[in-house]
């Protein structure tokens, strides 16, 4: 990661010349956005779903963004380019910029970091889960979701987690129901139906999600944005977690497993299609 070229507000250079300015509001305040944009074998994968929900979180948060869709994109392919990492994620972050004098008065230029990783090596699967309530954790939810600079609730809930010797852990709100992981979204099958909590619930509505939920209908499921109780976990047949940098993950907890069949065939089809140039995104 030493040699990678990153995009700091207007300039590309190296990891260890990279440097945020001290009052960058996304540094003093976690005031800003950001998106995990994947790309294998040097193409991008649908970033336009990606710009689509940064601009949406943007107009919420009230941070005008000086740059269309297409100059971003032209600047994403530009990190790749600048970078011999063949399959990996790009990590695209909007702040308020640098602030002078009271922060919620200042209306300058956003900052805009753009930073870039190899993808990482997928774990043994199924992974294991645990599900923690939400309450216990400083978590914003808010809705429509917005994708935060401020993840630190989500980050205790994953050293938690870690101490479980789980790969994620699973939130669910204070009337029970399951809304989502720490980093990823959660789906069960039931039957034909495949369910994943509702975006009404503050869940935010990954990329990797949508696309999961369109091409289930391949394998006859229909899939349902619902609330899931936690009282009716260990009444599912399968349950897998999903994220762009992972994909499709089976998952596990304690006292509950599954053979995973219908799971395996949407991970597969999933990987087929992650695979296909022809849904890669090319600028024109």
């Amino acid at each position: 990661m030493i040699n990678c070229i990153n995009y700091i507000n207007g300039s590309w250079q190296t990891v260890s010349n990279s440097t945020v300015p001290l009052y960058d509001a996304g540094f003093l305040l976690g005031d800003g956005l950001f998106e995990t944009i994947r790309f294998d074998s040097r193409k991008l994968f649908y970033p336009e779903k990606h710009l689509k929900r940064l601009f949406a979180g943007l107009d919420i948060i009230r941070i005008k963004l000086e740059k269309s869709s297409d100059e971003i994109i032209i600047l994403l392919e530009e990190i790749i380019q600048r970078n011999s990492i063949q399959s990996g994620l790009l990590r695209f972050m909007v702040t308020r910029g640098e602030v002078e004098g009271p922060p919620w008065k200042h209306e300058g230029s956003a900052g805009i970091y753009i930073t870039i990783r190899s993808l990482t090596p997928e774990p043994e699967y199924p992974v294991k889960v645990v599900f923690y309530p939400e309450e216990k954790y400083p978590i914003i939810r808010f809705n429509p979701a917005i994708k935060s600079l401020n993840y630190i609730g989500n980050m205790l809930a994953k050293k938690d987690a870690e101490k479980e010797e789980a790969f994620e852990p699973v939130f669910y709100n204070k009337d029970g129901y399951i809304t989502e992981c720490a980093i990823r979204n959660i789906f069960f099958i039931q039957g034909d139906r495949l369910l994943t909590p509702s975006t009404n619930l503050g869940v935010l509505p990954g990329v990797m999600r949508g696309v999961i939920m369109s091409i289930s209908n391949e394998l006859n499921l229909t899939s349902e944005e619902t609330n899931i109780s936690i009282e009716t976990i260990n009444e599912m047949d399968e349950t897998f977690i999903s994220s762009t940098g992972i994909g499709l993950l089976p998952c596990f907890w304690d006292g509950w497993q599954s053979d995973f069949k219908i799971t395996s065939k949407l991970k597969k089809r999933l990987n087929k299609l992650i695979d296909c140039e022809e849904i890669r995104w090319e600028r024109k």
